[in-house]
């Protein structure tokens, strides 16, 4: 289980390159954030950093009685 663990730390790095692939497209002074490619490209890029991204546990409110 733990080699599991690792490798879900080495998508840190391909969250950074995506992140900054996401910002690159959806920037409105690069001419192919305006193409249906660059407005696709930014939402892949969303999706993959929100699927990969860790989220901590909730607070239910649940007690043990």
């Amino acid at each position: 289980m733990y080699w599991m663990y690792e490798m879900g730390q080495a998508r840190s790095s391909a969250r950074a390159v995506t992140d900054a692939t996401k910002i690159l497209f959806q920037n409105p002074l690069n001419p192919w954030s305006h193409t249906e490619f660059g407005n696709r490209s930014a939402a892949g890029c969303e999706l993959f950093e929100r699927t990969t991204r860790r989220y901590g546990k909730p607070e239910w409110g649940l007690h043990d009685h």
